[in-house]
């Protein structure tokens, strides 16, 4: 599961654009939807400021 280092994430949105399920919004941080993430790491790659993690569950 992808989820979202509150501390760093600034909440630009710039990984949103990059999810082909539309699992990520913004809400003043970036918020991922469990029920749609795929877990395909694609977001990780575009966060400008590496906010975004997967983990293990």
């Amino acid at each position: 599961m992808i989820t979202v280092l509150d501390e760093l994430c600034v909440g630009c949105g710039h990984c949103v654009p990059f999810c082909s399920v539309d699992a990520l919004s913004v809400f003043g941080r970036a918020v991922v939807d469990p029920d749609l993430c795929i877990g395909c790491e694609v977001c990780i790659e575009y966060c400008p400021n590496t906010a975004l993690r997967w983990v293990d569950t």
